[in-house]
């Protein structure tokens, strides 16, 4: 059986795409994958938050992303907040300009993946304050979606949360120090290679 003749062909007698269409670092052969997402279209998407993610096919993490910023301008616009009114406007605004770099690095990545280029070295650390990933942010909606419940059907006053909300991040501290320390006994105690 013989091969076919395009697998016997050597790189220098592969056709050269357009200089545009390479990505930098790519291969010489590498041609533009058709699945490939704009960076910039999926960040422009994401002013409204959610909906880059879903142009890159993470569905569910853009409803999800849409669902908490509208769910922090319902309570914004609740006027019940009192002297939280300006602790959920940063945090919407952190959400807002956190969904724009997600949407800009998954598409990234994914167009990396995609080209199959060498896979990125990230610093030291990266990615380790996951706060438990989605168990953490489920019991963090359930608990910001009862306390409003809370707040707006049963008239539950939200005045001792005005005063202990630092409260959150001292024990948000804690929990980040603890972890740290032992992450850095388990890297002390594992062989290095």
């Amino acid at each position: 059986m013989t091969p076919h003749p395009d697998l016997e062909a050597t790189p220098e007698a592969m056709p050269k795409p357009a200089p545009y269409l390479l990505p930098p670092g790519a291969r010489p052969d590498y041609y533009r994958d058709p699945r490939a997402k704009s960076p910039v279209l999926t960040t422009v998407l994401s002013l409204m938050p959610g909906l880059g993610q879903v142009y890159l096919g993470y569905t569910q993490l853009g409803f999800i992303h849409a669902a908490v910023f509208a769910s922090l301008i319902a309570l914004l616009s609740s006027n019940q907040l009192g002297r939280l009114e300006p602790f959920v406007g940063i945090s919407m605004a952190f959400f807002f300009l956190y969904n724009l770099v997600d949407a800009h690095r998954r598409a990234l990545l994914l167009n990396e993946s995609l080209a199959q280029l060498e896979k990125p070295t990230l610093p030291d650390g990266f990615g380790t304050v996951s706060l438990g990933g989605r168990l953490a942010l489920g019991v963090g909606l359930i608990l910001v979606g009862l306390l409003t419940l809370l707040n707006l059907r049963f008239g539950l006053s939200l005045v001792w949360l005005e005063r202990w909300w630092p409260a959150g991040l001292v024990l948000l501290g804690i929990y980040l120090v603890a972890r740290a320390l032992r992450d850095r006994a388990a890297s002390q105690e594992s062989p290095q290679a």
